[in-house]
């Protein structure tokens, strides 16, 4: 080949070679152009919606405690005298709080049954061994008598 024949084919290579580069960056540009003329940026999508937020009130310590109680009271009261024998697992999904009940016996609280038994109760606060002692009223249902942390 001669060395005019040589620059030509070089010379439209990279003529080539740039028109496919700015075909593929031009439509680029434009389109994140158009994307941050919007208005919108990454900063405002990251703020906090105090709409959906404030919906949504937060659970008080106290009646964290309350929903745990309710849970333990159902299942204590729920069981059969076959399942004292192991220890039952419990967890509250409202709070996140769980435990497991263990040492459960029956005693009579008058003319009523009750239950005593013992929980932990790990939740975000820490993890706690508490005793308690449920007892059945009239109508079939169960009531929370005690659930204190053991003394001594």
């Amino acid at each position: 080949m001669e060395p005019d024949l040589t620059e030509a084919i070089n010379r439209e290579k990279s003529v080539t070679v740039y028109r496919a580069v700015l075909a593929l960056v031009l439509p680029a540009c434009l389109t994140l152009s158009a994307c941050m003329g919007g208005g919108s940026s990454a900063v405002s999508v990251l703020s906090v919606d105090p709409v959906t937020t404030a919906a949504i009130a937060p659970l008080s310590a106290e009646s964290e405690i309350m929903s745990d109680e309710i849970v333990i009271r159902d299942l204590v009261g729920g069981l059969s005298q076959t399942d004292f024998a192991t220890t039952q697992p419990w967890s509250n999904s409202l709070t996140g709080s769980a435990g497991v009940v263990s040492n459960l016996a029956t005693l009579n609280d008058g003319a009523r049954p009750c239950r005593m038994f013992k929980t932990t109760r790990h939740s975000f606060d820490g993890v706690s061994l508490l005793e308690g002692r449920v007892c059945q009223r009239p109508d079939g249902g169960w009531d929370l008598v005690s659930l204190d942390r053991p003394e001594g």
